[in-house]
């Protein structure tokens, strides 16, 4: 079993003292963050079970393309 879980999270407090720091500004666009600073966060979790013969995911699948989000969100 291997679970995989990339996310993002927003940390308004930590944002603003990394913005006031300039802290990582090489990498990070803290003008186009602000419009993010509020939204929290989100994490995509899936599970795999890998065995000598392949692997296969757990579970029920979920949207990840914009494509297929958006599909979700218009009905």
């Amino acid at each position: 079993m291997l679970t995989v879980e990339p996310g993002i999270y927003f940390i308004p407090a930590l944002i603003d003292l990394w913005k006031q720091e300039k802290k990582w500004s090489d990498f990070i666009d803290y003008g186009k963050v602000e419009t993010y600073k509020d939204f929290g966060g989100i994490r995509i979790e899936d599970n795999f079970l890998v065995t000598a013969d392949g692997f296969r995911v757990l579970g029920q699948p979920i949207p990840k393309k914009v494509a297929e989000i958006a599909s979700i969100m218009m009905g």
